[in-house]
């Protein structure tokens, strides 16, 4: 196809039109020195599964936001979502999977505490039916206290409590 003189290049050579299983939701504040890791990281344990992370930034002034759009210059894979005046885990995973069409979502820790090799067994199961699929540092391989303080580990542990107590 051409357009005057410019000869277009085929279309399907330049853009993915495979849309995301997976959509990798990365609430982040001041993880600039992270963020291109966690991606390399992850796109290693996804292989060829089609997916793509979303970092939602909370107004980090170290610069997080510049960091990840240059990476999604990169990789279309990739986007940001700054978000200002708003602060909060909860919040950010909700705007994160809002702004996604993909059927399955994971939420990773931008600092790297969550081992991301896990999601395609994680993404397997859920394919396979199952309704919730949580990663746990107490289950399996899981790792509880390497890398927390005590102050984070004693909060893990009851929030793990609370959940199998709420889930039976």
């Amino acid at each position: 196809m051409s357009i005057g003189q410019t000869t277009l290049p085929q279309v399907e050579q330049q853009v993915n039109f495979n849309p995301p299983q997976l959509a990798v939701i990365v609430p982040s504040y001041n993880e600039r020195g992270n963020i291109e890791l966690l991606y390399e990281k992850v796109a290693i344990a996804l292989g060829s599964t089609p997916w793509e992370m979303i970092v939602v930034d909370d107004d980090s002034p170290d610069g997080t936001a510049d960091v990840v759009n240059e990476l999604s210059r990169v990789y279309t894979n990739v986007r940001c979502l700054r978000r200002f005046g708003r602060r909060g885990l909860a919040s950010a995973c909700v705007e994160g999977m809002a702004v996604t069409s993909a059927p399955y979502v994971a939420v990773i820790d931008a600092d790297l505490q969550h081992d991301e090799a896990i999601l395609p067994e994680m993404l397997q199961k859920a394919l396979d039916g199952a309704d919730l699929v949580v990663g746990s540092r107490f289950i399996g391989n899981g790792s509880a206290g390497e890398g927390l303080s005590k102050t984070r580990l004693s909060g893990s542990q009851f929030a793990t409590k609370m959940a199998q107590m709420i889930s039976g």
